[in-house]
C-alpha cells in the first residue's frame, strides 16, 4: 500500500469511529434522559399554615403583612409558588374560620422546612417589612396564634401545581381526617391510585396540592386544595361530580369504606399577593 493510500484510509477510519463514539454518546445520554422522564418526579414537602386573629381588622392587617413582606422573603429562600388565603363567609363550617388566614409554601427538602423561620430572622428585609408583627406586645398581637401542617405530596401529584384560573379564581382547602393510618391510607389510595383525582381533573376541579399530613395538629390526615374560575365554576364541577359514573361506581366500594370521618371543606380567597 501506498503511503497516500495508507494516509487516506486512516484518516476515514478515524472518521468513522469518531462519529460512531458522537452517536453512542446521544444515544446513551437520549437513553439517560428517558430513564429521568420515566421516573415519577420527586415528592415534595407542602408547609400550610394557618394564622388566627382576633377581628376582621387584624385579619386584613395580617394579610397586607404576609404579601408585602413573607411572601417575598420566602420567594427569596427559593420557595415559590407561595399562596395566601381568606376563607368565604358562607354556612356553618365558614364561619369556624372567618378569623383564619391561610399560608401555603413548598419545600424541596426537609432541610428547606426545618430551617424557613431561621433564614426569616436573618432576612433584614423581612424584619423590615414585617415589622409591625414583632413592634407588637403579647396583650395585642397581630394574630393570636399560628399551627404549621408538614404534607408530603401524593406520588400522582408531587408538588404545587397552579392552573391559570383567572382574576375571580376561588379555592376549597380540604382536609380529611381518618380515625386510624389504614383508614388513612386507603383514603389516599382512592385519590392516588382509585381514580378520584383524576376524575377531579376531567370535571374542573382543578388540583392545587394534594398531601399526606406527616405533622400536624390534626392526625392521621391529609390535606388538598383545588381551584376553579369562580364560584359559580366551583359549584358546577362538584355538581357534575357528584353525579358522574365514575364517583358513583367508586364510593361505594368496601375497600374504601369507613375512610375519611371528619372533614373540613373551606372555600378560600387569594390574597392581592397571592402566587397561587
Amino acid at each position: 500500500m501506498k503511503r497516500r493510500d495508507f494516509l487516506t484510509t486512516g484518516t476515514v477510519g478515524l472518521a468513522a469511529m469518531a462519529t460512531a463514539t458522537t452517536v453512542q454518546g446521544q444515544q446513551r445520554a437520549q437513553s439517560f434522559r428517558n430513564r429521568r422522564a420515566d421516573r415519577p418526579a420527586r415528592q415534595e414537602f407542602i408547609e400550610v399554615r394557618r394564622y388566627t386573629v382576633k377581628d376582621a381588622d387584624k385579619l386584613e392587617k395580617l394579610v397586607a403583612l404576609l404579601d408585602k413582606a413573607l411572601v417575598p422573603a420566602l420567594n427569596r429562600q427559593g420557595l415559590k409558588p407561595v399562596g395566601v388565603f381568606t376563607p368565604f363567609p358562607q354556612n356553618d363550617n365558614q364561619r369556624k374560620f372567618a378569623l383564619n388566614v391561610f399560608v401555603v409554601a413548598p419545600h424541596k427538602t426537609m432541610e428547606s422546612f426545618v430551617s424557613v423561620n431561621v433564614k426569616l430572622l436573618a432576612d433584614s428585609v423581612y424584619m423590615r417589612d414585617a415589622a409591625p408583627i414583632f413592634e407588637t406586645t403579647s396583650k395585642d398581637p397581630v394574630y393570636t396564634d399560628c399551627t404549621t401542617s408538614l404534607l408530603q405530596g401524593f406520588p400522582t401529584m408531587p408538588g404545587i401545581e397552579v392552573p391559570p384560573l383567572g382574576p375571580d379564581r376561588v379555592f376549597q382547602l380540604r382536609d380529611y381526617r381518618s380515625f386510624n393510618i389504614e383508614r388513612n391510607g386507603a383514603k389516599i389510595h382512592m385519590f392516588d391510585e382509585g381514580g378520584e383525582l383524576p376524575l377531579f381533573r376531567k370535571v374542573g376541579l382543578n388540583p392545587i396540592f394534594f398531601g399526606n399530613v406527616l405533622a400536624g395538629p390534626r392526625m392521621p390526615t391529609f390535606l388538598y386544595m383545588i381551584g376553579c374560575p369562580s364560584l359559580e365554576k366551583h359549584k358546577e364541577a362538584w355538581d357534575t361530580f357528584v353525579k358522574h359514573p365514575e364517583w358513583i361506581a367508586m364510593k361505594d366500594l368496601p375497600k374504601y369504606k369507613d375512610t375519611a370521618t371528619d372533614i373540613d371543606a373551606i372555600v378560600l380567597k387569594p390574597s392581592p399577593g397571592s402566587q397561587i
